[in-house]
């Protein structure tokens, strides 16, 4: 074989797949493809190779914040940008943007049209949008402190598993006694802590809502109560998925309520005029009550086993027995063969929280350690986010 051929290949395919990917694939095809593709580059890339770029990559990242906090990617179009341009138009060293955007060009985030010149990927055009740049900032700024710092950390407690979200990482890197919400919330950090708000409301990237792929009509809107609440979000943030859930179910009436801690809730700006808001702990505080759906995204992958049970042991006055249920949004990882994205938010949750992504075992047991039914754990294809269903 000459060898150009495999090159040849790599290009055909690649034709095929920006040729039918945009088309009505079904998303588990998609995926199955991804993950060939995969499997493709780990066998043609030599493992010294791989593992020294691997052992690189956050120069990329710390390329890429530097773009975002320089306001780069919205510059850079489908015509292209000089380095010369975005020099003046930052006031950044010339130099320095070409250092910089030669390694998000050679990643593929921005596409090199010339000498100093760049022009826009999809990439790019992401980089630009509101939610995708409030997520770098976000966990570029608030965990990557906290990675730096996770090992000493590990060290000292002779690498035992942290648990405790009163000390841990997080504690130990940025010295403080706060938890990570109420860290989050002094005056000095309400920076961070909008931008944790943004980086909630895109953090499920391209995943479809849960409205999306979950029979909700068949579960949970037939033979709900018109003259109870509909949906109560708990610890909802400003709201992107209740009101994704309106706009799914426009024609469907009953309430439908928002609840977090009141600064959060000052955030919700945006809410569609049907959506009431209504301020919670959920340490202290029950729910409002009778709703036939009680959700929570990305709620309890926060807290430890006995601090879930907490929250749990408030949300179960709230709901009505053999009516109410419980929908918990989250990873359900596998015993064998962890997506890479689910494995690295458990690693997130444990810098940030104490806190864990759960397995399916781990979902059932804690459900009946709060006197909670499992009616059923539902995954669409993807890298493991899915819905835990469960009632009195």
């Amino acid at each position: 074989m000459s060898q150009n051929k495999p090159l040849h290949a790599a290009n055909n395919l690649t034709v095929f797949f920006e040729e039918n990917i945009g088309g009505d694939w079904p998303e588990s095809a998609r995926v199955s493809a991804l993950a060939a593709a995969r499997d493709l580059v780990a066998v043609l890339e030599k493992p010294q190779d791989a593992l020294l770029r691997f052992a690189q990559s956050p120069v990329t990242w710390l390329a890429m914040r530097t773009c975002v906090q320089l306001g780069v990617f919205p510059m850079v179009s489908e015509t292209g940008v000089s380095a010369a341009e975005i020099a003046q138009n930052t006031g950044a060293d010339e130099l320095l943007i070409r250092r910089l955007l030669r390694t998000l060009t050679a990643s593929g985030f921005v596409a090199e049209k010339g000498d100093g010149l760049y022009g826009a990927t999809p990439y790019t055009k992401q980089l630009s949008e509101r939610t995708t740049i409030g997520t770098i900032e976000f966990l570029f700024d608030f965990y990557m402190p906290m990675q730096g710092k996770a090992l000493g950390f590990l060290q000292e407690t002779k690498y035992q598993n942290p648990s405790d979200p009163k000390h841990g990482i997080l504690q130990h890197t940025y010295q403080t006694d706060k938890e990570a919400f109420p860290f989050l919330l002094l005056p000095e950090n309400k920076g961070l802590f909008d931008k944790a708000q943004t980086f909630f409301e895109g953090d499920r990237g391209s995943r479809p809502s849960w409205v999306e792929w979950f029979p909700v009509q068949e579960k949970l809107i037939r033979g709900y109560d018109t003259q109870a609440p509909l949906l109560v979000d708990v610890a909802g943030g400003r709201g992107h998925d209740v009101t994704e859930f309106h706009q799914k179910f426009p024609h469907v009436t009953g309430k439908l309520i928002l609840q977090d801690q009141q600064p959060v809730l000052d955030t919700a700006t945006e809410l569609p005029a049907c959506i009431e808001k209504a301020p919670i702990d959920f340490f202290k505080d029950i729910p409002i009550k009778c709703a036939r759906i009680y959700f929570m995204k990305f709620v309890m992958h926060d807290y430890s086993d006995e601090d879930c049970l907490r929250i749990l042991q408030n949300v179960k006055p709230a709901m009505t027995r053999d009516y109410s249920y419980l929908v918990i949004n989250d990873f359900i990882l596998p015993d064998v063969g962890c997506s890479l994205l689910a494995a690295q938010w458990d690693l997130m949750m444990m810098l940030s929280m104490s806190g864990l992504e759960r397995t399916e075992s781990q979902w059932k047991s804690l459900m009946g350690v709060a006197g909670l039914e499992v009616e059923g754990l539902y995954q669409p294809p993807g890298d493991g986010q899915g819905v835990i269903l469960a009632r009195l």
